[in-house]
């Protein structure tokens, strides 16, 4: 009975550390595609960064206002979407004041640390440590698995604050304006409660911000 019941503990350690590799494999092939074009955007275009800066100042202000909450969203060249906030009053005024915030100099509010690319670079660091210690030692182990998780999530929000902080240094929102929000029902969660995703719309003073365009 004594060696069967080991010979059963180490096939279940066996199987666990498969789906180790299964799910961790998953998460390195799913990290290296979605990043570059989760930041091509707000890397590349002035009007998304823009709002990408104004979306995590909303976001902060909500939280200061209601407590932590399961936000999220997207910025867009022409604003930003918001789930999980509350009443629309709530996020134009949100919107509005973070905007106003900003503005004044407070760039700290540009910076959410439940942002998605704080996800995405957590994930993508532990990725790719994990891919690493495939790779460097050739072998695997639940001490290495356990061992680049701890460390990808360690560094994964601190590497995605100083990104950004970073974005948010190249990120002029002194011309942006609030012009609009708009909201459409989304589909009941699990619980039965069913959410808003809010989009909340953006536009340059006249003269202030231009943004090149390909001929």
């Amino acid at each position: 009975m004594v060696l069967i019941f080991f010979g059963m503990l180490i096939l279940a350690i066996v199987l666990l550390l498969m789906l180790l590799v299964f799910g961790f494999t998953l998460r390195a092939l799913g990290s290296l595609l979605l990043i570059p074009g989760e930041f091509a955007d707000i890397v590349g275009r002035e009007s998304v960064r823009r709002n990408h800066a104004l979306k995590n100042a909303t976001m902060n202000v909500i939280e200061e206002r209601l407590g932590r909450r399961p936000l999220g969203g997207q910025a867009s060249k022409d604003g930003f979407t918001l789930e999980g906030a509350a009443a629309p009053d709530l996020v134009l005024s949100a919107a509005r004041e973070g905007l106003s915030r900003l503005k004044a100099g407070e760039q700290h509010l540009a910076v959410y640390r439940r942002c998605g690319p704080t996800l995405a670079t957590g994930a993508f660091l532990c990725a790719v440590l994990f891919l690493g210690v495939l790779l460097g030692l050739g072998r695997l182990s639940l001490l290495n698995v356990g061992l680049a998780v701890v460390v990808a999530n360690l560094l994964g929000p601190q590497v995605s604050t100083i990104l950004q902080r970073v974005l948010s240094s190249f990120a002029d929102v002194s011309g942006l304006r609030v012009v609009g929000l708009a909201g459409r029902l989304l589909p009941a969660t699990s619980g039965g409660v069913p959410s808003v995703r809010f989009e909340v719309r953006t536009a340059p003073d006249a003269g202030v911000l231009r943004e090149q365009r390909p001929s």
